[in-house]
């Protein structure tokens, strides 16, 4: 992972730099102790970008990021993903989700953005 990656997805605010992709991959793993990853598809898109397409699947056993409770309920998220690569690094990443799908996996209403 170069020094530098940005990650930006359809979650609040783009993340940048090691320590704030480390702080988000840490509430992840809080929330969904049990994750596991399914890659359905991955192919370069050609220029160093890599294109992939996977689902999160996980029991919600812990508190999300911004406290709520645990809800109980299995998820599984379909995820959409473009990787920029340089030589052996990734340089940035583009994440999709579908959080309508999952908050009503949860049995929660999304938050309106």
């Amino acid at each position: 992972m170069a020094p530098t990656l940005s990650i930006s997805s359809r979650i609040d605010h783009p993340l940048k730099g090691q320590q704030a992709i480390a702080n988000f991959i840490k509430s992840v793993l809080t929330a969904y102790p049990d994750l596991r990853f399914e890659v359905i598809s991955r192919g370069d898109a050609g220029g160093g970008l890599v294109a992939s397409q996977w689902v999160l699947h996980a029991i919600h056993t812990g508190p999300f990021m911004d406290g709520g409770p645990a809800t109980g309920r299995t998820a599984a998220y379909p995820i959409a993903s473009f990787a920029q690569v340089e030589g052996d690094k990734i340089r940035s990443e583009h994440t999709y989700l579908d959080r309508q799908t999952v908050a009503e996996q949860l049995g929660l209403k999304p938050k309106k953005t």
